[in-house]
Parts: structure tokens; C-alpha cells; sequence
């Protein structure tokens, strides 16, 4: 009888064993990851519920996550918007732009398949446009909110301090469509400024009583993966909670960064963990970097400067191989 036992039971063992092991249980990634765009929905446990990043829709997850990208939180979709191929036509008001003097600036989002039909355009941060203004050698920022008219553009007024070369970031979403990013140089006439080579790292920043400290997870900003650091404030010399600041564009604070050599861009969206602001990161390439910290408090905003070392990263190592195991302030 036990021979005859142990012919039936250990088959079954060996089947049940085959069936776990091609069916392993599902692991919690936590945070999104990067899928085909045109893949449909993230996965059948999810009952075809498409959450993504509104920036980066490649960037797919379950509700609650934030992008790794850029930090944004994960909204649902019903589908992946497409990319589409549109421009945005930027036209000044004067033929030459004079340093020192308002210049009036006209931005029309076309669509390059039908550039005569309307492109409507949705309130991203609570406006349509994001339009980011530099010198070519980063030592100049402005961030700048073009209004709609009845025409179709958007129209804003910009003073450029100092002749030479400027790089405008027009930031905005298409109805139905993905995030759109384009650059455009504009050249200023007037007394040119003598161009800042940016050699030296800076990672403190102060504006009025405020004094900000960004400082990355396991001590370095690596490329090509997605990386935490976090912003510290202090208000003369005292640790200084950040839910104490006022919402600025529908968050407590908007980072950009812009490589200081190819101008590459990124656009970085920090949530609040505990008394800090806290980044979610994926810098596209190693290199010196230009990054620019918005806040608002007391009714005034202000604009912080670093100038950060983003080291080459190894492409597709995870976070948690790149920083300690706890996430410690």
C-alpha cells in the first residue's frame, strides 16, 4: 500500500511544482516602467485601467505611482494618446529685438499634417503653455505663461536683459495628444554679455531668508536611470517645512535643469515627503547642468539657481542598485 501511495502522490507533487513554476507570482515594482506606447492597456489585473504619465506616456504604472522619469503622478487614461506632429510658431512683434526693451511674443501650436486647423491645447500646472527662456549660456532663466486669443496664439511680453543668443522651451499638450517640447533660438540685438562657463558644482541656493539644498540619494546625480534627491529648506539657518509654502502652478514647487553643452531638457516635478520636496529623476545624459527652482511663499516667488554634476550612468540599472536600501533624511 505505501509503494502504491507514493506512485500516485508523487506525480502530483511533481505537477503542481511545474505548474508554480511557470506561473510565478506577480513582483511590486514600485514606480512606473517603461512600455510600448501603442501596447494598450498595462496589464489584464488591471482590468484595461491605462494609468501613465501625462508627460511621458511610455511611462505606464497602477494608480498612486509617479512617473520615474519626471516625478509626475500617474493619471488614467481610456487610451495612449499618440504622438502626432506638431510645431509651435513663434513670432516676436518687432522684426529686431532690442536688449533691455519689451518685445512682444506671438506662439501658435500648428499641426504639420493640417497646418490650417486650430490646434486646441490642454491646462497643464493650470496653463496652456510653459514657455521657458534662457541664454544660450544658461546664466539668464525666465518662465513665462503665454495667454490665449481669440486668433488662436498665445501672446506674452519678455524683456531680454543683454544682447546675444536665446533658447525658448515651448512646453505644452495637444488635445488627445502627448506632451510637446520644442526649442527655438531667437538672436538679440544690443550689448552682449560676457558668456559664464559653468565649471563648478553648486548644490546650495539662497533667496531671501530661504535657503535651499538639493542632495541626491547615495550622494551622486547619475544618468540613464531613474534617481531620488531631495530638496532641504531652511529659513534663516532653521530647518523650514515646505507644506508651509503656498501652491505655485498647482504644486509646491517646479524644477527645470538644461545641460550647459548639447541643451538637453528636463522638466521635474517634486512631491512633498514629510518636510521636504522630494524628486523623482531620469536625466537622459551625463554632463553639467543648469537647474532652476521655483517656490512660492508669503505671496512671492521665488527662483533658486544650482549647478549640478550629472555623472554617465549604466542604462537600465535601477534605482534601488543606485542608492542605499533605506531612504534616509
Amino acid at each position: 500500500m505505501k509503494q502504491l501511495l507514493n506512485q500516485c502522490i508523487l506525480p502530483l507533487l511533481l505537477f503542481t511544482a511545474g505548474i508554480l513554476a511557470c506561473n510565478p507570482a506577480k513582483q511590486d515594482r514600485g514606480g512606473a516602467t517603461e512600455t510600448n506606447a501603442d501596447a494598450g492597456s498595462h496589464g489584464s489585473e488591471d482590468h484595461a485601467h491605462i494609468y501613465a504619465c501625462p508627460m511621458h506616456p511610455e511611462m505606464q504604472g497602477h494608480e498612486g505611482e509617479n512617473c520615474n522619469k519626471c516625478g509626475m503622478p500617474l493619471e488614467h487614461m481610456d487610451h495612449i494618446p499618440k504622438a502626432g506632429n506638431y510645431l509651435m510658431e513663434i513670432k516676436p512683434s518687432a522684426e529686431t529685438i532690442i536688449a533691455g526693451s519689451p518685445v512682444t511674443l506671438s506662439l501658435t501650436p500648428k499641426n504639420k499634417d493640417n497646418m490650417n486647423i486650430p490646434v486646441p491645447l490642454d491646462v497643464e500646472h493650470e496653463k496652456k503653455i510653459h514657455l521657458i527662456a534662457v541664454r544660450e549660456d544658461l546664466s539668464w532663466f525666465d518662465h513665462i505663461h503665454p495667454e490665449y486669443q481669440s486668433d488662436g496664439s498665445y501672446l506674452v511680453k519678455e524683456t531680454f536683459p543683454s544682447g546675444g543668443k536665446y533658447l525658448l522651451y515651448a512646453d505644452y499638450k495637444p488635445s488627445g495628444s502627448t506632451h510637446q517640447l520644442e526649442k527655438t533660438e531667437i538672436k538679440v540685438d544690443g550689448k552682449p554679455k560676457a558668456s559664464v562657463q559653468y565649471k563648478e558644482t553648486k548644490t546650495v541656493a539662497t533667496s531671501g531668508d530661504y535657503t535651499v539644498l538639493l542632495k541626491p540619494d547615495g550622494g551622486r546625480f547619475l544618468s540613464n536611470q531613474e534617481i531620488h534627491f531631495d530638496g532641504q529648506f531652511t529659513k534663516d539657518g532653521k530647518r523650514f517645512d515646505v507644506n508651509g509654502l503656498q501652491s505655485y502652478l498647482g504644486a509646491k514647487g517646479h524644477m527645470v535643469g538644461i545641460q550647459t553643452k548639447s541643451k538637453t531638457y528636463a522638466h521635474l516635478h517634486p512631491e512633498v515627503e514629510n518636510d521636504i520636496l522630494h524628486f523623482h529623476a531620469t536625466f537622459p545624459e551625463g554632463g553639467m547642468y543648469r537647474a532652476w527652482l521655483q517656490f512660492m511663499v508669503d505671496d512671492q516667488l521665488h527662483t533658486v539657481d544650482f549647478t549640478i554634476m550629472v555623472e554617465q550612468g549604466e542604462p537600465g540599472k535601477g534605482v534601488e542598485e543606485a542608492k542605499p536600501a533605506t531612504h534616509n533624511h
